[in-house]
């Protein structure tokens, strides 16, 4: 799970010259919180931090089951420093929560957790709360992520619509959208943006075309898949970018049939964007490994060899190897990722500036 980090500046009353210096220049006016929230199998939130430097004392722990203001979060808990982690009963649903951590003088960024527990559906995620690289923060419940939404039970679906998800986006390509349509309810747009398939059918398909296929020829496939993502599937990135900008789309899905290939490089592309680190986006990225079980994929591995086993994983897995690769061939071709978001895919410093105006939190 990816570590929410929240830095606030100290107000200080200016009392005189000397005492703004030594304020400005003491440790707790870099004092940060690290916090991370998480549900257990009981359904209640396990809430972490860490706060550096080191420091005695108590945390206050803030509440609220809505973050559209500071003022709606409410005191729940108190906790010292030092024991890090703290067990809340959910107080509305149980769904989402959002809270704040205050302590010596500054307080963490919102913090919310990030994966949404569905029956039947894989991989489904929050990418909210990242914090650009001049250190604002992304909304929470604007732009999820999930793998395949055609097998989700009613249970799911009711989900999808408490979370107001108002838009999905479906990456998977036209043969597996036919034959596995979507159910969703009926206020829901689906907005079909074929992507060349990465699902079990190619997997199949490669496999059987050479019985020697490898781990490292996996590898090598899935780069090239990547590199055809980015070149040949221009059309549909752009039209993305085009639904992000009008605000009466969100809060929006991206779906794929495991959520990991097509809706990680679009990830990639709205995370970078608004300006979040290419560090904290890859680390998003890397989480599919954490939601997908190969193990589990729609394909019977069992009766194959082991170097067939092994490239099996690589295809159904994500590896920063992957990603910096189809990142280098763009830098290499276009000069910079931002020269292809502007110049291929048409995402201009205007749609740019409008998605942080929609995604980023005012305070």
């Amino acid at each position: 799970m990816f570590l929410v980090i929240g830095k606030v500046k100290k107000q200080y009353p200016i009392l005189s010259v000397f005492l703004l210096i030594f304020l400005t220049y003491s440790c707790m006016s870099t004092v940060k919180i690290t916090s991370v929230v998480e549900k257990n199998q009981e359904g209640d939130f396990l809430l972490k931090w860490e706060v550096s430097p080191d420091v005695e004392g108590n945390i206050d722990i803030y509440s609220s089951l809505t973050d559209s203001s500071l003022s709606s979060f409410t005191p729940v808990a108190t906790s010292r420093i030092t024991d890090q982690v703290l067990k809340l009963n959910p107080t509305g649903s149980g769904l989402r929560e959002f809270f704040i951590l205050r302590t010596a003088g500054v307080q963490s960024g919102v913090v919310a957790n990030r994966v949404i527990d569905m029956n039947n559906i894989k991989n489904f995620r929050d990418i909210g709360g990242y914090f650009t690289t001049d250190n604002r923060q992304m909304k929470w419940g604007e732009i999820y992520r999930s793998g395949n939404l055609s097998n989700a039970t009613l249970y799911d679906q009711e989900r999808i619509r408490r979370l107001k998800i108002k838009t999905v986006i479906d990456f998977r390509s036209e043969r597996t959208a036919g034959k596995y349509p979507i159910f969703l309810h009926p206020t829901i747009k689906k907005i079909s943006l074929p992507l060349s398939p990465m699902d079990a059918a190619k997997l199949d398909e490669q496999i059987n075309k050479d019985e020697h296929f490898d781990r490292s020829d996996a590898i090598r496939y899935v780069q090239e898949e990547y590199v055809n993502l980015v070149e040949n599937h221009k059309a549909q990135f752009a039209e993305m970018f085009d639904i992000l900008t009008d605000n009466s789309n969100y809060p929006v899905l991206l779906s794929g049939s495991l959520g990991k290939d097509g809706v990680g490089i679009a990830t990639y592309f709205i995370l970078y964007a608004i300006g979040i680190p290419t560090s904290t986006i890859e680390q998003d990225y890397m989480l599919s490994n954490q939601h997908i079980d190969p193990a589990k994929a729609e394909i019977d591995a069992r009766n194959l060899s082991e170097p067939m086993q092994e490239a099996v994983t690589a295809m159904l897995s994500v590896n920063r190897a992957y990603l910096n690769y189809v990142m280098d061939y763009i830098k290499q071709k276009y000069g910079s990722v931002d020269n292809y978001l502007e110049k291929e895919l048409g995402v201009t410093s205007e749609k740019r500036n409008l998605m942080r105006n929609y995604l980023l939190y005012p305070f």
